[in-house]
Parts: C-alpha cells; structure tokens; sequence
C-alpha cells in the first residue's frame, strides 16, 4: 500500500507573502533611485522567491517502509524509517509555529499550513517529528498498517 498526499499555502497566501519582496523592489523604482540601488534590490528577488515557493508545498509519502516528507522540489526532505517509530498520534500546532521547518518542544515540525499534524515518537523517545497534514486520519492509517521493513542503506 502506498499513501501520498500533497498539502499546498492557499493561492492568496502564497501572494500575500511575495507581496512584501515586490514591493522592495517597486519602491526604488518610484521613487527614482538610482540604478545601482535598483539592480541590488532586484538581484536578490529572485532567491527570495524561490526559497518561498519550496516551503508552499509538502508531499507525505508512505511506501518502502518509510514515510518521507518533502516540500515542493524535493528538498528539504526527511525520511523515517517506520521500523524507527515507536508511536504516533495526531497533534494541533498553533500559529506561532508558522510554516516550514520549526523547533517545537520535544522535537521538530515540518508543515504548510493548517494546525493539524501526526506526531513521531522515535524509538530512541529523546525526539519527536511532526507532520504536519490536512489528512491526519489517512496519514496515520496509512503509518499503521504499512510494514515495518527497514529501508535499504544505500541513500
């Protein structure tokens, strides 16, 4: 069995945030700075948006005996060995936690958007990783009653 879901920012939050980084540089352009500032405050826009886009969509995929969380071009990843997970459960973050890859107490979240997650209590129970998801109930049936064969080592 193989589980995938695919959560994404709404299109009108995604623009919201880009908002700002656009108006960085219409602002010198307006007000007639010169060139040099214009191109300096242009140069690095295209970074920005890019590093935005990849945190607007994380992928949750179950299979091979391991869950693997990856945001829109494939990096950042995290793979856990289902072997590796001693329990999980579904979770609510607040906001304060944002989106992308966060600290929480007891471990990390990975998420972007919604306050839902599962939770993965490691076997070593030191550390936690959370998922966040829209489909916890899908993602955690999914971790439930997938094999829990090790991975190969080859990555």
């Amino acid at each position: 069995m193989t589980y995938r879901h695919v959560d994404g920012v709404p299109a009108a939050w995604a623009a919201l945030c880009t908002a700002p980084f656009l108006f960085a540089v219409a602002l010198p352009l307006l007000l007639g700075a010169p060139g040099k500032v214009v191109f300096w405050s242009a140069s690095w826009l295209p970074i920005v948006l890019a590093v935005l886009l990849a945190f607007t969509s994380l992928t949750s995929t179950v299979a091979g005996g391991e869950l693997v969380a990856a945001f829109r071009f494939g990096w950042p990843r995290k793979r856990i060995a289902l072997a590796d997970v001693a329990d999980h459960r579904t979770t609510t973050h607040g906001a304060r936690y944002g989106w992308g890859i966060r600290m929480v107490p007891g471990g990390t979240l990975w998420r972007v958007w919604g306050r839902q997650s599962v939770e993965l209590t490691l076997r070593d129970r030191k550390r936690t990783v959370s998922i966040g998801t829209s489909d916890p109930e899908g993602l955690e049936a999914a971790i439930a009653n997938a094999p829990r064969v090790a991975p190969p080592f080859d990555r």
